[in-house]
């Protein structure tokens, strides 16, 4: 069994980056709301800030719902933990494996990438581009069926060939 953690610098920023971000957009968004009450045009500088403030917290949610920051492979099967403020343990079979996308299969490799079993209908996701997250990804990509192998591998010399 192989246990893949991610860095405290990576962990800490995974998991708080939003709170100082979310503390400026909200200064800006009341410099905005001031604003409005002199000239009516802040009211599209403060629709922006409230847009990326949605954004980025709603982002930061789902990473918190799906990115485990403890992943173990074992011969058959990943088991997921270390879900921020939840002490749940999932575990994926990689049988059970319908779906790998993000990351190096989107072209994008600083993207996250989630791996959907089909079975449990759940999505687990996580940076490959961290520590040894690529070594787990292989072991991901080896271990998957057939079918989607193939798949896999198809997006990725498509996203080679610039297509």
């Amino acid at each position: 069994m192989i246990t893949y953690k991610y860095s405290f610098f990576a962990k800490l920023l995974y998991r708080y980056g939003n709170i100082p971000l979310t503390l400026l957009l909200l200064v800006y968004l009341a410099a905005s709301i001031i604003g409005m009450l002199t000239h009516w045009y802040f009211i599209f500088f403060a629709i922006i800030n409230l847009a990326i403030l949605i954004w980025l917290n709603k982002y930061y949610l789902k990473t918190y719902r799906s990115f485990p920051f403890i992943i173990s492979a074992e011969s058959d099967r990943i088991v997921c933990s270390g879900f921020f403020l939840d002490d749940r343990t999932v575990e994926i079979k990689f049988c059970d494996i319908d779906k790998i996308r993000g990351g190096i299969f989107s072209g994008y490799t600083t993207r996250p990438v989630y791996i959907h079993d089909s079975v449990q209908d759940i999505t687990i996701g996580f940076y490959s581009g961290s520590g040894k997250f690529n070594e787990l990804l292989m072991t991901l990509i080896k271990n998957v069926n057939e079918e989607l192998y193939q798949e896999l591998i198809y997006k990725m010399k498509k996203v080679r060939d610039g297509g």
